[in-house]
């Protein structure tokens, strides 16, 4: 889409934004555009509110609370050489495709051993995971603990002494469905090892006890020969981590940039003031192994930019003046947007002072029983192919299994709650799929969600 300049429609988003209280964004956005809300904040004292960032950005400092780093510590170079990887949060074909090619890459090249730990089978691994460790829904910080027991050397044994002590392996086996052989497994082969890497993603950020989970990884980190990685939910998840001050909850007047609020700039008809799309953008990104990289863009755009309004509002700078000034204070470099476009470069992990690096007891594990749905875009499907054959309808992705149990045939117009919105979609059963979870595409959706990923829900025919 090639948009044009609504000078009228200008106006009025300069106008709310001096009205608004709080700007309201997803990070599917460069690392300049963060920059730019965050100086807008500095000036203005807006709340800024993403909350799938918020979340991630908290898990970092827990993290940072007991590794004594304020980043993780996986980067390219380890991902490109593990010989062990273990996966665990994420679905990794749909939540990272960077880090489905590495993990090719590592088993074809290098036998490499992989271990991919999830409640749902993913059959774009299929042919390259040495082990599939399926575990209960909601059982995260538990085995988080057991791989911790099973790793970390002895000098965090001592240090952390009465947490171990705690430990009731039995339980955490038994609610997890994983057995204590093969967490011994796990760390037979991670003792064989070598270049290991602990890859891990967004079921963790939004579970009920990740700020436990956040520092049981922390202490993996710095007490193992692990290397961490985060996967973010969105595309600049990390960036928006680092660059932006975010806030809990709304206050006043909503402004939203690419999302819905009481006004809105969209890249699509449906908003406000037209603004230009991802695929438009000028700027970088900052990625899962903490490379900081510009933008390839896909279409020219002759419209307004978030620039513009900032210009407006009473900042001087351009778009590519703000990738110099990305924050040292997270990592950033001082270079600029063309120098970028020749020599991308890794944030640097900087040292941090703790004031409490105490972990918490294991938390009884919560049961997930009755119908459970997984919001998460499976890999099969995309924004213009998630939707059914009949008026194009979005789906609701699930196995014969998960339609018996629900007593529901594929075709079946259901309706449930799930982050606090009512969904619809239309049952879509796929021979490939087992279990009795099912996946909930949100590709028609541009919010961000700070809620667990899985979720009991109640699905109700419609009647059509």
């Amino acid at each position: 889409m090639n948009l044009k300049k609504d000078e009228i429609a200008f106006a009025k988003t300069v106008q709310a934004f001096k009205e608004a209280g709080t700007i309201i964004f997803n990070s599917d956005i460069s690392n300049e555009e963060a920059m730019i809300l965050q100086s807008l904040k500095q000036k203005f004292n807006y709340k800024l509110l993403n909350k799938e960032a918020k979340k991630f950005q908290n898990f970092l400092n827990d993290f940072s609370s007991v590794s004594s780093k304020h980043l993780y510590g996986g980067n390219e170079q380890a991902l490109e050489n593990f010989y062990f990887a273990l996966c665990l949060g994420l679905s990794v074909s749909a939540d990272s495709p960077k880090v489905l090619q590495a993990l090719s890459k590592a088993k074809n090249e290098r036998d490499a051993y992989i271990n991919y730990m999830h409640p749902l089978e993913d059959e774009s691994l299929e042919n390259i995971l040495s082990q599939h460790t399926k575990y209960e829904v909601g059982s995260e910080e538990g085995i988080v603990a057991m791989l911790a027991d099973v790793i970390v050397n002895e000098e965090a044994r001592k240090k952390y002494e009465t947490f171990f002590g705690d430990l009731d392996e039995g339980y955490i086996c038994g609610e997890s469905s994983i057995g204590e052989e093969e967490f011994e497994d796990i760390a037979e082969e991670f003792k064989r090892s070598q270049k290991p890497v602990l890859i891990v993603g967004p079921d963790l950020y939004n579970h009920p006890r990740s700020s436990n989970i956040a520092k049981i990884l922390g202490m993996i980190s710095k007490y193992s020969d692990f290397e961490v990685f985060m996967v973010g939910s969105e595309l600049n998840t990390l960036g928006v981590a680092l660059i932006c001050d975010l806030d809990e909850e709304a206050e006043g007047k909503t402004l939203g940039y690419r999302v819905k609020a009481d006004y809105t700039l969209s890249c699509s008809e449906d908003g406000d003031l037209l603004m230009p799309s991802m695929k438009q953008e000028v700027g970088s990104v900052t990625l899962v192994d903490k490379k900081v990289v510009v933008l390839e863009t896909a279409s020219s755009y002759e419209g307004y930019r978030l620039d513009d309004i900032a210009k407006a509002l009473g900042l001087n700078e351009s778009t590519d003046d703000y990738t110099a000034k990305l924050p040292a204070m997270s990592g950033y470099k001082v270079v600029t947007l063309d120098a970028l476009k020749s020599n991308a470069y890794e944030l640097e992990t900087l040292d941090v002072k703790s004031e409490n690096d105490a972990l918490e007891f294991i938390d009884d594990i919560s049961e997930f029983n009755g119908t459970v749905v997984y919001r998460c875009n499976h890999s099969q499907f995309n924004p213009d192919s998630s939707t059914s054959e009949k008026n194009d309808d979005l789906v609701l992705l699930g196995s014969k299994q998960f339609a018996t149990a629900a007593r529901m045939k594929t075709g079946t117009m259901v309706r449930f709650e799930m982050d606090g919105k009512t969904y619809q979609r239309r049952l879509k059963v796929l021979d490939d799929l087992k279990g009795t979870i099912a996946y909930n595409p949100v590709f028609d959706s541009t919010d961000n969600y700070d809620e667990y990923r899985y979720k009991r829900v109640n699905l109700e025919e419609v009647n059509e």
